[in-house]
């Protein structure tokens, strides 16, 4: 399956998770096209976030697939425990996501549709333990991987993700960016 096929089938199995019963309210209509609904990313995408950093990755968009090209300051920080605040996007129709898609853009709109997002703006969760689903935006801490040659597509890996409590967001752990 090639790229292009890939993501067609994500966008199709994404509009279909936006409409599981989630306990929160309904999410927005495709055919709602109200500036407040659209995707825009956190305050934490701002200068000096890990996202900005994430942002440094490079790749050649015309290659049959994308490889990414890493900068030295992400290469310092694979392996290391970071903090990311984002949306979560599901990979299952399930409350409880075992892996899902962390984005700075909310679920108002695609990313790459609206956003101006690209595969920087995704980062792959693996959490320690089941996550619940939610529209709000969460904080993950957990270890960064960079992923070269991810059969995904994805540049990007937290693994051992750990929701933190808002009142409980760590900012100065040993080995954390």
């Amino acid at each position: 399956m090639n790229y292009i096929q890939r993501t067609v089938m994500f966008i199709l199995l994404f509009a279909v998770i936006l409409r599981i019963d989630t306990g929160s309210e309904a999410p927005p209509s495709s055919t709602d096209h109200r500036p407040e609904l659209q995707a825009s990313p956190l305050p934490q995408m701002m200068k000096g976030s890990l996202w900005e950093t994430l942002a440094t990755v490079s790749y050649d968009p015309y290659a049959p697939n994308f490889v990414p090209i890493f900068s030295d300051t992400l290469n310092k920080m694979n392996g290391k425990y970071v903090e990311l605040v984002g949306f979560m996007i599901p990979l299952s129709a399930e409350k409880k996501q075992t892996r899902f898609v962390l984005t700075p853009y909310s679920l108002g709109g695609c990313s790459f549709c609206v956003g101006g997002g690209g595969p920087e703006s995704l980062v792959d969760i693996y959490p320690s333990k089941p996550i619940d689903f939610t529209y709000d935006p969460i904080t993950i801490t957990g270890r960064l991987e960079l992923l070269q040659k991810d059969p995904s597509e994805l540049f990007f890996r937290i693994s051992k993700a750990e929701v933190m409590d808002k009142g409980d967001v760590k900012n100065n752990l040993d080995n954390t960016y």
